[in-house]
């Protein structure tokens, strides 16, 4: 705004003092009258005469501009120093709990970086914070150092915890391993033993087969018990019985039976009911001894020494119908062997 310069013509001798334009109308007369003018404002002096060839008035017909309104200050912007010093803080506390240093690094580096544009800003002069923000970088520093140990630590246990379980799996590993050599070398000798035990039981049954025909000979062999007694009947022969106590069936045929008892073990064997022999028909029926009065006959009885020799001679009537085949038992009762049968034609 400019101010006006003043007139060149003189002003009337009889102006008022107070023809100031800038001033502000005086209150409105209700009578009709002309408004009184309003008073020259503040405690300005009149100006003196003004230099030159112009005439000196009375009152100038200008006046100075008022002072101005006072313009508020800015306010410091500080919320970044702040917010660094907030984060600095959070940072650290999130840092020292190990687990989260994941989420206090980032925490630590914005305060940092907030801290550091506060100072800027300070230097600036457009915050005034500077201790604040200062101590934001800080505590963000010390929050990165410390999240920075706190991920060393965690990376140290978790490869810690790798190793150990590295550990563990190879031990769990040899262990298995070790068990499962164990399991095949006692399945190896399940079945060393269940071969084992499958070629006993072959050799008994073989051994029980053997001993089982070996216990059915033909008239004239032997057999041999486990304790030593050793059987043998000769060929039967046809029998001249004299009188005898049981009659013989009508067409008989007449036999004599000759059992050789041997003990070649070297203990007694007790003979206790094996001298008399079982014999039987063609058709498996029974057939009673004859006996007869002419001393021929003979059943032995009581025991046989070691390398001693007895013989049983006893007789007896075939029908003819069913004479061929006969057999003859011989029945080892004190002895742990059982029988024997021998069968064949009669003579």
């Amino acid at each position: 705004m400019t101010v006006p310069a003043p007139s060149d013509r003189p002003g009337p001798a009889d102006a008022p003092a107070t023809d100031n334009p800038w001033a502000p109308p005086g209150p409105i007369r209700t009578d009709g009258a002309a408004p009184a003018p309003a008073a020259a404002p503040g405690p300005f002096p009149a100006p003196a005469a003004a230099p030159g060839p112009f005439p000196s008035p009375g009152v100038p017909s200008w006046a100075p501009y008022p002072y101005p309104y006072p313009m508020p200050a800015p306010q410091p912007r500080n919320g970044l120093g702040v917010a660094a010093m907030v984060l600095g803080i959070v940072g650290t506390v999130l840092g020292l709990a190990v687990i989260l240093f994941w989420l206090s690094w980032l925490l630590a580096l914005l305060a940092v970086i907030l801290g550091a544009v506060a100072l800027a800003q300070v230097r600036k002069g457009v915050a005034t914070n500077r201790g604040t923000a200062l101590a934001g970088v800080i505590l963000g520093v010390v929050g990165l150092l410390v999240s920075t140990g706190a991920g060393v630590l965690v990376v140290a246990e978790i490869r810690a915890v790798n190793e150990e379980r590295k550990a563990d799996e190879a031990a769990d590993r040899a262990r298995a391993e070790e068990a499962a050599r164990a399991a095949q070398e006692r399945a190896a000798k399940e079945r060393e033993r269940l071969e084992a035990e499958r070629r006993r039981i072959e050799a008994e049954r073989a051994a029980a087969a053997a001993d089982e025909k070996a216990r059915h000979p033909q008239f004239g062999q032997s057999y041999t018990f486990p304790d030593g007694l050793k059987v043998t009947m000769a060929r039967p022969e046809r029998y001249v019985p004299d009188e005898t106590v049981l009659k013989a069936p009508k067409n008989a045929r007449i036999i004599q039976v000759r059992i050789t008892i041997v003990n070649t073990g070297s203990a007694e064997v007790p003979l206790r009911g094996s001298g008399l022999p079982v014999v039987r028909d063609a058709n498996g029926v029974l057939v009673l001894t004859l006996i007869d009065g002419s001393g021929r006959l003979k059943v032995p009885t009581g025991t046989v020494a070691p390398g001693k020799e007895v013989t049983s001679l006893t007789a007896y009537g075939l029908p003819e119908t069913a004479a061929d085949p006969f057999s003859v038992e011989f029945v080892h009762h004190a002895g742990p062997g059982g029988s024997v049968v021998w069968s064949g034609p009669p003579s």
